[in-house]
This record gives structure tokens, C-alpha cells and sequence, in this order.
């Protein structure tokens, strides 16, 4: 284990360790005071793992602030001020730093933020919550690493069923699908038989609690092949999914614009519309989800386009690095401050699933396009990007080794009930080793 902690502190994992913990503050900000925002005039509980919460982590960039985060998130100008006053009697939020994270936890129902917190250094965090209609906001200590485990399993139908009926939260299964989203299709490449280990941290806050957190290392054996992935901070303190010789794992673009879900209405090219009734083209991918399902950006790029479009209803366009554009649609909105001319990053949450335009339901219409063409977003074959080099290949040799190791030493059998996300009556045993 000892080991492991020092590949891990080597690949920029700083979050693992915690020192003592800072002597913790308190500050409240009234959110009833903020009148003019819906969203946050009713108290709002606390968010827990049952509530119905959506988190998004933000790598902070050169030039970005706590309020233009908030603003690019969805968040408006009267609440983000809000939030950047209650932080102000624990911590002085004009001072976060780039390559920090921020994480936001959103309702998913209404898109109320529910909770923020920033990791100040490896010591400490700055943890933000709504609590009774006010926001408190606390320094604490660090999560720390309580355990590195791992899951090894069969798969009886899709991948994504067989890892959630290991245990695997969802948010972890839709990490699964972003890393290997352009090598296995998760509802149809896998098949029964199909095997997969994960290595992923489990954290430990400062209440005792534990919980998962990312995916450190990964491994799925479909048609004859064996496909592995390991956590890795490239050189712009991003974390990235590489295989084994160092080299990226998808290719700069995210395959599913949202959490994985499932594909309602594939690329065919014409079908019969449902709307008009009447033959149309269908140029790209229907995502069915909730109303108000965070959408995200595929890649990073510059909006070209952010409005209403006729039968699109509210839409998104994104210009990317030439060739490739894409495209959002029946958005129910956009997210607060986005406009044309503004800057994007990959995972960026740029508006919200709705049914505007011509939709029978709620959706969204996915497009992307290749010097002005469309191209069917989950079969287009996109070039490869980043590859590890000089020292940071060194590193990433020694942290690579340990975690194949760890894959391959999963054995033993432990049975777990199914949480199935797509088909209830899919089955699994798998099997789970505790490494620490």
C-alpha cells in the first residue's frame, strides 16, 4: 500500500493525503435575501448520496474566477454573488488558484446548487452547503485515502449493467463509459462472458464516512481483446485516461454528451419524423433523460451559436479544433452566461435536456460535424491525441506497472445483488478485493 500512496502522490493525486485539519471556521449567507432567484428562495436541504444530485468537477483554469465558474455552470449573477459572500467569513474565494478543482453539486430537478467545495491545497477544503435556506460555508480537512479497491466481474448483458450490479455508482458507470467510450459501445459491443476489473480510491471525509471517488485503473476483455486504462495528470494538471505505452484514451473528445444513458433514435440518415409525420433526415443522435439533465460539452472549443433555432428549439453550436463542430438540441435552456464568442472546456456543462423545438418528449439531438458534414457521432473515427513523453512518461511507466498489477491480482468472489441501470432482470456475480 505504501507503495502505491507514492505512485499516486508522483501522478498528482494530491487529494489522497490530509494533514491535520485546519481549525474550522464557519461562515452563513441567507439565501431567502436573494429575492429575484427562484431557485434559491425555498430552503434547500442538505445534499446527501440519496438525494437526486448531479456533481460536477471543475479543473480551475488561468484567468477564471469563483463568480465566472458559478455563471458558466448555469448558476445566475445574483446567486453566485451570494455564494461568493457566504464563502467571504471562512475563505477569500478571489484568491483560488488555476489547476485547483471545484465541485458543484446541482439538483438535478431544478438545477439549485446544493453544495461547493474547493480544495484549497492537499490540507484543506473549503466546503460550502445549504442548510435551512442559508449557506454555510466551512474549512475542513482533506478527504483522505481510506482504501484502494477494486472490482472484478462477468458481464451476463451490457457492461454498464453488470458494473452497476457490482456496486459501482452511477456516476462511477458513466466515468467507465467517458473512459472507454470510443473502444466499447457499453449496450451493444459487450457480450456475455465479457470480463472487466476496476481499481478505483475509496475516501474517507473527516466525519469517519467513506465513499468512492475516481477510477484509477481500469480493464475490459471483449471479442478476443483486452482494453486497459490508468489515471494520469498530463502536464496541464489534468487528469486523463491512458493505456499502457502512454498514450491518451479518447482521442480529445467525450463520446456521450451527457452521463451515459441510453440511445433512443440512432444516425440513420431519414426516418419518419414523429412531429411532421412525414420522412425527414435524422443527422445525429437522440439521447433520451430527464428535463433538466446537465448536457456537456464534447470537447473544448468556441460557441458559434447559442439561441433558438426553429424546430432545434433552444440550441448550442460548438466550433472545435478544425475540423469538427457539434451541435445541441431541444435544449429546455442554456446555460447562464454562455454566448457566441465564448470559450468552452471539454465536460463543461453548456445547457439542460428539454423538449423545445419539434419533440415529442424530453431529449437531446446530438450533432457533430466534420468540416461543415455531419458524421455519426458514435462511429466516427476521430484522431488520436496526446501521447506521455520525457519524465512524465518515466512516472507514468511506474504508476502504469503497480496498477496492472493490482488488476491482475483480483480473485476473490464475493456476491452483490443487481442495480441494474438498463435492464432490471440482468444478473451478475462478480467479484471484489479490498488492496489496502
Amino acid at each position: 500500500m505504501r507503495a502505491l500512496l507514492a505512485v499516486l502522490l508522483t501522478a498528482g493525486l494530491v487529494w489522497i493525503t490530509a494533514g491535520p485539519p485546519p481549525t474550522e471556521t464557519l461562515a452563513a449567507n441567507d439565501l431567502r435575501g436573494a429575492a429575484a432567484v427562484p431557485a434559491a428562495v425555498a430552503p434547500v436541504a442538505v445534499a446527501s448520496e440519496a438525494d437526486d444530485v448531479a456533481q460536477l468537477r471543475h479543473l480551475i483554469a488561468p484567468g477564471e474566477t469563483f463568480s465566472s465558474i458559478l455563471l458558466g455552470e448555469g448558476v445566475s449573477a445574483i446567486e453566485a454573488r451570494t455564494w461568493q459572500q457566504a464563502a467571504a467569513g471562512a475563505y477569500d474565494v478571489d484568491a483560488i488558484r488555476p489547476r485547483h478543482a471545484l465541485v458543484l453539486t446541482f439538483g438535478r430537478a431544478g438545477h439549485e446548487l446544493r453544495a461547493c467545495d474547493y480544495e484549497i491545497d492537499k490540507y484543506a477544503l473549503l466546503s460550502m452547503r445549504v442548510a435551512h435556506g442559508q449557506i454555510e460555508a466551512r474549512l475542513k480537512a482533506m478527504p483522505q485515502l481510506a482504501a484502494v479497491r477494486g472490482v472484478v466481474g462477468r458481464v451476463e448483458a451490457s457492461l454498464a449493467t453488470s458494473a452497476s450490479a457490482a456496486g459501482i455508482p452511477a456516476r462511477m458507470v458513466s466515468q467507465l463509459a467517458d473512459v472507454f467510450g470510443w473502444e466499447v459501445d457499453l449496450e451493444s459491443d459487450v457480450r456475455r462472458g465479457d470480463e472487466f476489473r476496476l481499481v478505483y480510491a475509496e475516501v474517507r471525509d473527516e466525519s469517519g464516512s467513506q465513499r468512492p471517488g475516481d477510477i484509477l485503473a481500469a480493464e475490459v476483455t471483449t471479442h478476443g481483446r483486452t482494453l486497459r486504462a490508468i489515471r494520469f495528470e498530463n502536464e496541464n494538471g489534468e487528469s486523463e485516461y491512458y493505456d499502457p505505452d502512454g498514450h491518451a484514451i479518447g482521442r480529445g473528445f467525450l463520446k456521450y454528451p451527457l452521463e451515459f444513458n441510453y440511445v433512443s433514435s440512432e444516425f440513420t440518415g431519414s426516418r419518419m419524423h414523429p412531429v411532421l409525420k412525414r420522412p425527414a433526415p435524422h443527422m445525429g443522435v437522440d439521447f433520451a433523460a430527464p428535463i433538466g439533465t446537465p448536457v456537456r460539452a464534447v470537447a473544448s472549443g468556441i460557441v458559434t451559436f447559442a439561441g433558438y433555432a426553429h424546430g432545434y428549439g433552444n440550441q448550442v453550436g460548438i466550433e472545435h479544433q478544425s475540423p469538427y463542430a457539434s451541435s445541441y438540441s431541444h435544449l429546455k435552456r442554456i446555460a447562464s452566461g454562455l454566448r457566441i464568442g465564448a470559450e468552452v472546456r471539454k465536460g463543461q456543462v453548456i445547457g439542460y435536456v428539454g423538449r423545445s423545438g419539434l419533440a415529442t418528449g424530453p431529449h437531446l439531438h446530438f450533432m457533430l460535424f466534420r468540416d461543415g458534414t455531419y458524421v455519426n457521432p458514435l462511429t466516427v473515427k476521430l484522431p488520436a491525441t496526446d501521447e506521455l513523453t520525457g519524465a512524465r512518461r518515466f512516472q507514468f511507466a511506474v504508476l502504469s506497472h503497480e496498477f496492472l498489477d493490482r488488476l491482475a491480482g483480483l480473485t476473490r468472489r464475493v456476491a452483490l445483488p443487481s442495480l441494474s441501470l438498463v435492464a432490471p432482470m440482468d444478473v451478475l456475480t462478480p467479484t471484489v478485493a479490498a488492496l489496502d
